[in-house]
Parts: structure tokens; C-alpha cells; sequence
């Protein structure tokens, strides 16, 4: 379980007093177990006072549910008894079979806990540790038999406050208002928990059925976007356009896509309050059968935000046209001419002359960000509208060269961040950004171990390995935090080079002693094409080609590849208690979930993937990728940036193309700060001058910027709790909670900056003179309200904190890096900062920023004490 939920309780659902035909153990149940039936739900009423019953529940559904993990229960229809129980006598008798049960539950499980839906007439009677009582109804409800919400009369509100009340007075519980609004209505929903919430009692607004993520006070907003594809005519779904292209903009505005092609299950339920919104990113036309697009249908109605990229996600002339407000206009006879625009159009191209409509409609419904008119027929390719957006092509991307296709030739025709941001009408909210430690840009560097054994041209090492020339020209020289990797099959006495293994290991052990070193495997026989050398793992050759090194008597296994190559790294390369970290993909770096899924188990985080190239030549976000892909349950982290290989046009020459990565590092920090700052290359590298020297120069450039020195396994973690983080509205303020590994959040314009008080936790500073504003966390978890700020903060570091806390005179914290330590804090006239009892004296002054320096890589117990 993620260390951020181990402090939380999980209440597993369970109907206590009624029981639906559907549920597994139904047809187990014995008839004069039953009262009757409940009309309004179509279910049936339990007789609680058979103790044969109450011991067949506490068998077949609570036992199952404590051996699944749940140590929390939520009883609910704990009043349906009264449907059907008429006398006093008879009620009397199901109040006393329910709270034998309970009491029987809390015997059977002394750590368990409960939450009572209703049931206040029970307390009394039970002796179980009881939460909350929860009841459904304080303002607005749900009329099952009328399929209608309706106002709860003020006699009703009343009598359930006056409940509420003696269950927190006499019996210390919390109380829970569970009230019902359509999902659409957002602002409905928030408005009814402020009101209960006025009470003293717990809000909850969700649907009736259940089956969407509601709000109370704090609203968790959704994070997780669904992305659906289609069309793609590459072999492969990780290449499809809508993993290409569309994961950095929906990443960088702190999306987690959940992905699905077109023609599989979607996900069940409403997906409002779940979802953030649907994206649905087509590459041909007429994909969606009558089933997805009732799906589809259903969702909008529930107020679900969705976009439309490609092609129309519904048939623009059929039965759901008109839902969309989709009009069908017959295709011009004329190149149509422009009318209107919208500013994010012509975004990295210019709109063409002539236009090849894809899907000639209009929507008289939608804000238009293209309006084209041909003849007497008005058209509009892209638009904005009250259900989300659409941009059909050619207006999303198209090659600068008309009719050919290639990396570097597509440009974006619409700006992807402002389309998706309005579309899906994503609030204004903090982003979780893996790019950026407590304001400084990360840098780290990896490289993949091929062609470790390859002689080295460069004077002075001829006929050494360029492995040896790396460690002494580059490693030892550049202290960078860097992750190495080695291929078994080419430095094993049982690989390809017996004769050389001995020098081989040599190297990589004096490699993996370097304290600024981390260990990763490259594998085991380096898979060139994953899928088909895990199809056919017999086979050397394959349709694609070569499918990994030839290692005499192998067949290809991916636990062996992973799992078995970094234990070989652990038992024959390192020491000093060092593990192997990651294993960095290799080949066509499309790993097989059965390749993740064994990197997981064995405990190994994983990179690679992805070709961010972009540079003043191909100056174009569609070479901006994102930084990971959802495989089902496993995760592909990608490689922030690519290695020498693209920019030696695969190794052909210029040998010094490398170099060139300094323009993707610029272009991937503005306007926006996409990226952080990956020197990634292979052994290779190093045989040759020209590119031993691009690749020194790099080094040398990112020692003179003020980066954050992280290895790529702390990139890795930050990738995968950016996946998990959760964030809150809490009234005026917000709430974040991660695993900890993930310390920055970028805040919009639009938000106003953290009022540094008492009642802030977890905020150690901000910074707002780069690319975007970055908030600084302390720990995986922080909460703050707005406003204005004249208290001291930190403002950068190079170094992780260790601890912080806020005191009354200041503030006291712990910074652990790579480097001699660097940092400024904000607000700091008056103060006096001390480690060790010894002031340190900053070394420039800006302002009220101050900023310091020490000759150390950790400083523990830095107290600031400020007059004020």
C-alpha cells in the first residue's frame, strides 16, 4: 500500500438490512430468511432476528471482506426493516437481530470500525466503536419511485438535526449528510455542502446510484482523463497519435491519462467527479459504433467535459448528431474561405490556403475557433462548446511538407494546451510538476550500457574500450548524478566477449564505486523489438529484423532480461551495500506489460521511451513528449530527453550532433518548462572525439546553470507519485497528498500564492521569476489558504529538504543534495541564519532574497531567526 494511504481507513459497503437478487450469495439465502421486499429498490428485506441469518452474513459477507484488507464497515439500510415490521413488537425485534449482529461483527473483529447509514435508534444497543452516523436526505434527495430529485421538507431537516445532534453529544460521533444532486450540477452540489457543513455535520453530494466520486467541504478534484484512440495504422498502440502527441499537453496540465482504444470496455458509471474529461483522438473517420456513442451520450448529460481531436467521435449526421449540435454540411465545391479565427489557431503552422474539409458540419451551438463559409454554407472545423470541444483535421496537426510524413515535419495548427484547457474546462488548480525541485530545474544524467566494448578512436585510448575512456574523460571529471547501465550478454564472462570480461567488469565495478554513480541493467540480450522478441522467443530474426543479441542457447524471457540481469549487476559489480535501481528499456524501448510487471516485482523502477528531439531546426511541440505510458496495471516512465543516437542521425554523423541537445534543453524550458535537464547517451559515445567532446561540452554547460541535481531513479519515483497524487479544494484553500517523492506544484497565474501562516503545513517557499510559479513541498502531504505573505520562505535550493518546520521567530530546516549546496530565502530582512551555532552569512543580497552557499553537499539543523 502507498505510504500515503496508511493513515487513512477504507470503509468497505455493506447492506445490512436488504439484499438485491443479484448478489452472489443471494440464491444461498433461505426463504423465511426474508420479510419482504423493498418496491422502490426491487430488493429484499432481511429477517435479523434469525440468528441462522445473522451467522450466515457474518460468514459470507463480512469474513470475505476482512480477508480482502478492509478493517472499516459502512452499514447501510439499517432502517428497512421498517417497511415491513408494522407493531412495535416486530420493530423491536429487528432493532435487537441488528444489533446482535453488529455486536457479533465487533466480537468476531475487535479492530474493526463502523460507519451507520441511519441506525440511530441502534447506539444504545451496540458495543461496537462506531465512526460516524451517515444519513442520506438533510437538504435534497433522491425519489427513487418518481426518478426525480426533490427538497427535503423542513420538518424532515429538523427532525435529522435534532438526531444529528444527540449522536455527537451523547455518543461522541462524527455525523455524515448524504445528499443527492444531478452530477451535472457542480456548483448545485457545492452549495448544498456548504450548507451542511453549516451544521456542524459532515457533507456529501453525490448521484444516486452512487457510482461517481461526490464532494463535501474538501473536493478532491479529478486528475485522471480518459484518452481514447483509434485508427492508427502503426502496429502498435503506444505509436498512435494520441500517445505521440497527446500526452504532453495533457500531462503538463497535470492530466493522468487513463487510455483506451475505441473499440474496448469503457470505464462503468458516471465519470463526473471520477474523471477530469473524455479525449478522444481519432485517425480515421466513422470508428464509434451505436454502443460507444451511447456511452458517450450518457457521459456528456452527466456533465462530463470531452474533446474531440481527429475525427468526430459520433457520427456527424446520425442519430447523436444533433446531442453534439452537430449540423452535416455537404462538402464545398469551392476552397473555402476563412471568417473567423481564433487566436490559439495558426499556432506553429499557418492555416492553409487550400482547405480540405475532413468533416464538413457546422455546430450553431459552439464558440467557433475556426469559421470557414463556401457558397451558402457556413463551416466549423473547431470549436469550443457547453459539452467541451472539437478540432477535426487538418486544423490539429499537419505536415509542413503537404502529402509527407516524418519526425520533425508535423507541426501543431492548434495551440494543444489552451485547446485542452478549455475544452475540458479544467479549473484553475495547483499542478504537480516533475520537472522542478524547490525552484530549480532537475538534472540528472543516464546512459544505456551498448557498445560497452567497442575500441575507442580518441588519442591517447586507442585500442582501449570506449567504456574506459568514458570513466576516466567523463565520470570521474563530472561529478552529475548518473545513472550507468551494463548489458549482461556483453560484459559477462557468459556473453559475447569472454575473452574481454574480465576488463569489462573491471570497469563497471570502478564505474559503480563512484559515489555520484547509480547502477540500472540494460538488459540481459538488449531486445531490439520487445513485442516480437517475447512472441518469438526462440528466433534471432523477426519481421521487424534482428531481435536482440545472439546469445548462444537463449530464449528470450522478460524476468530473465530484467530480474535476472540486475541480479547479476548486484552480485558481480557492486558493493557497498549498492542495488541495482532501474532497468532502462532498451532497443525500441516498448516494453511488454510482462516486462514492466517484472521490473515492478523485482523491485526495480524503469525508463526509456519516447523521442523529445525538439530543436531550432524542428522548432515544434509534437517532438515534446510526455513523460510516461499506462500499460494496465504497469507503468512506462519515459526518458525526459533523447540520447546522441537521434542527433547523430543513428550514428551515421555528424559525430558531434549531440551538442545539439543543449537547443531541446532550451526550447524544453521556454516558454514553458516542459522538461528537465536529462543527459542521456550510450558507452558508445565515447569511441569517437568529436562526440566525446559534444558530449563534455553538455556536461560542462549543465555544471554552469543553476539546476537540482537528482539521480534518474528520484526522476522515476516523481513520474509514478505524479500518477497518485491527490488535490483538494478545502474551502478557500487547497490540499495535496503524494508519497513524498514529488515535492513542487505549479500554481496557474490565476491562483493567487500561499499565505505562509501557522496554519500552513507543508509549504516551504515558492519561486516566481522562471518559467512558471513553483510552489515548494516539504513532505508528501500540505495544505494552505491564499493570500498575501510577509514571513520568510525559501525561495530555491539545490538540495532536498530533509525537515522543515515553522516557528515563531522563523523557521528551521535540513538540505541534502549532489553538490556543494546552493539556496536563497525570501523575506529574510531582519534574520540571522545559524547552523551549528555558527551564522552563516549569505553571499548576495537581492532585495529581500538572500542568498547562500556552502562548501558542503548537506546541512542539517539550519535555524533562521528573524527580529520581526
Amino acid at each position: 500500500m502507498p505510504d500515503s494511504f496508511r493513515d487513512q481507513r477504507f470503509y468497505a459497503y455493506v447492506s445490512l438490512g436488504e439484499v438485491l437478487a443479484s448478489r452472489p450469495y443471494f440464491a444461498n439465502l433461505k426463504p423465511e430468511w426474508l420479510l419482504g421486499e423493498n418496491p422502490d429498490w426491487g430488493s429484499h428485506i432481511f429477517d435479523l432476528s434469525s440468528p441462522g441469518l445473522r451467522d450466515f452474513l457474518l460468514k459470507q459477507v463480512i469474513a470475505p471482506l476482512w480477508q480482502q484488507g478492509y478493517r472499516g464497515f459502512f452499514f447501510d439500510t439499517l432502517d428497512s426493516y421498517q417497511l415491513v415490521a408494522k407493531t412495535p413488537e416486530q420493530r423491536e425485534q429487528q432493532r435487537q437481530g441488528l444489533a446482535a449482529l453488529i455486536n457479533q461483527i465487533s466480537q468476531r473483529y475487535p479492530r474493526a470500525r463502523f460507519i451507520f447509514n441511519r441506525g440511530f435508534e441502534l447506539m444504545p444497543m451496540v458495543e461496537a466503536p462506531v465512526d460516524a452516523i451517515a444519513a442520506e436526505s438533510l437538504y435534497q434527495r433522491w425519489e427513487a419511485g418518481k426518478q426525480r430529485y426533490a427538497p427535503v421538507p423542513e420538518e424532515d431537516r429538523q427532525w435529522l438535526l435534532n438526531q444529528f445532534a444527540t449522536m455527537r453529544d451523547q455518543y461522541q460521533v462524527d455525523t455524515i449528510a448524504i445528499d443527492y444532486a444531478p452530477p451535472a450540477e457542480r456548483e448545485q452540489a457545492r452549495e448544498l455542502a456548504r450548507k451542511i457543513a453549516g451544521h456542524g455535520v459532515i457533507p456529501w453530494i453525490t448521484n444516486p446510484e452512487l457510482d461517481m466520486l461526490g464532494l463535501g467541504v474538501r473536493e478532491v478534484l479529478p486528475r485522471q482523463v480518459l484518452l481514447v484512440h483509434g485508427g492508427s495504422n502503426e502496429r502498435f498502440w503506444e505509436l498512435s497519435d494520441a500517445v505521440r502527441y497527446g500526452l504532453m499537453p495533457l500531462q503538463f496540465q497535470g492530466l493522468v491519462p487513463d487510455i483506451r482504444a475505441i473499440n474496448s470496455t469503457m470505464p462503468a458509471g458516471t465519470l463526473q467527479g471520477r474523471y477530469a474529461g473524455i479525449v478522444v483522438w481519432l485517425e480515421e473517420e466513422e470508428l464509434a459504433d451505436a454502443d460507444f456513442e451511447a456511452w458517450l451520450v450518457e457521459q456528456k448529460d452527466a456533465g462530463v467535459p470531452i474533446a474531440m481531436l481527429g475525427y468526430p467521435a459520433v457520427d456527424p449526421v446520425g442519430p447523436n448528431a444533433q446531442t453534439f449540435g452537430f449540423e452535416g454540411r455537404p462538402t464545398p465545391l469551392s476552397p473555402p474561405a476563412i471568417t473567423r479565427q481564433h487566436e490559439a489557431m495558426g499556432f506553429e503552422l499557418a492555416l492553409p490556403k487550400l482547405i480540405e474539409l475532413s468533416s464538413p458540419l457546422h455546430n450553431s451551438s459552439a464558440q467557433p475557433w475556426l469559421e470557414l463559409r463556401a457558397g451558402e454554407h457556413t463551416y466549423t472545423p473547431a470549436a469550443t462548446t457547453p459539452w467541451g470541444g472539437y478540432v477535426f483535421q487538418p486544423f490539429m496537426i499537419r505536415s509542413i511538407l503537404p502529402g509527407e510524413k516524418g519526425e520533425g515535419l508535423d507541426r501543431w495548427v492548434v495551440n494543444p494546451l489552451t485547446f485542452i484547457r478549455e475544452a475540458l474546462q479544467l479549473p484553475d488548480m495547483p499542478i504537480p510538476d516533475v520537472t522542478t525541485e524547490n525552484g530549480r530545474r532537475l538534472l540528472f544524467a543516464h546512459m544505456d550500457g551498448d557498445g560497452f566494448p567497442s575500441l575507442a578512436e580518441v588519442k591517447g585510448y586507442q585500442g582501449q574500450t570506449d567504456a574506459r575512456v568514458l570513466l576516466e574523460e567523463v565520470l570521474k571529471r563530472f561529478d552529475v548524478p548518473t545513472t550507468i547501465s551494463v548489458i549482461e550478454g556483453e560484459v559477462a564472462a557468459h556473453g559475447l566477449y569472454p575473452k574481454m570480461s574480465a576488463e569489462l567488469e573491471q570497469i563497471a565495478r570502478e564505474m559503480f564505486a563512484l559515489p555520484h554513480v547509480e547502477a540500472a541493467t540494460h538488459t540481459y540480450s538488449h531486445p531490439f523489438y520487445w513485442y516480437d522478441a517475447q512472441q518469438m522467443p526462440g528466433e534471432l530474426y523477426g519481421p521487424e529484423g534482428q531481435l536482440r543479441l545472439p546469445i548462444p542457447d537463449y530464449q528470450m524471457d522478460p524476468v530473465r532480461e530484467v530480474v535476472g540481469s540486475a541480479q547479476y549487476i548486484n552480485d558481480n559489480l557492486l558493493a557497498g551495500g549498492k542495488r541495482t535501481e532501474m532497468v532502462l528499456w532498451s532497443g525500441d524501448t516498448l516494453p511488454t506489460p510482462e516486462a514492466l510487471a517484472a521490473a515492478r516485482r523485482g523491485n526495480l523502477l524503469n525508463m526509456n521511451g519516447s523521442d523529445t528531439i525538439i530543436t531550432h531546426s524542428a522548432p515544434t511541440w509534437t517532438l515534446i513528449k510526455g513523460i510516461g505510458l499506462p500499460k494496465g496495471d504497469e507503468y512506462q516512465v519515459y526518458a525526459p530527453n533523447q540520447n546522441e543516437n537521434i542527433y547523430t542521425n543513428e550514428w551515421s554523423g555528424p559525430f558531434y550532433g549531440f551538442e545539439r541537445v543543449l537547443e531541446t534543453f532550451e526550447l524544453t524550458e521556454s516558454p514553458y518548462r516542459f522538461k528537465p535537464v536529462n543527459i542521456y547517451y550510450h558507452t558508445y559515445i565515447a569511441s569517437k572525439t568529436a562526440a566525446l567532446e559534444s558530449l563534455l561540452r553538455v556536461y560542462r554547460w549543465a555544471q554552469s546553470q543553476p539546476l537540482h541535481p537528482v539521480f534518474a531513479s528520484d526522476y522515476a519515483r516523481k513520474v509514478l507519485d505524479f500518477n497518485t497524487m491527490v488535490i483538494a479544494r478545502d474551502n478557500d484553500g487547497w490540499r495535496v497528498k503524494g508519497n513524498g517523492e514529488l515535492r513542487t506544484l505549479r500554481l496557474p497565474e490565476a491562483l493567487p500564492l500561499p499565505a505562509l501562516t501557522n496554519n500552513t503545513h507543508g509549504v516551504a517557499g515558492y519561486r516566481e521569476d522562471g518559467p512558471g510559479r513553483y510552489l515548494h513541498l516539504s513532505g508528501a502531504a500540505a495544505h494552505w489558504q491564499s493570500g498575501s505573505n510577509s514571513l520568510p520562505y525559501l525561495q530555491q535550493a539545490n538540495g532536498r529538504l530533509t525537515t522543515f518546520a515553522r516557528n515563531d521567530d522563523g523557521m528551521q530546516f535540513s538540505l541534502a543534495g549532489h553538490t556543494n549546496l546552493e539556496f536563497a530565502i525570501g523575506n529574510a530582512d531582519g534574520c540571522s541564519l545559524n547552523h551549528n551555532d555558527e551564522p552563516l552569512k549569505p553571499v548576495r543580497r537581492d532585495g529581500t532574497l538572500y542568498h547562500y552557499r556552502s562548501a558542503k553537499h548537506e546541512l542539517e539543523e539550519l535555524w533562521l531567526h528573524c527580529s520581526h
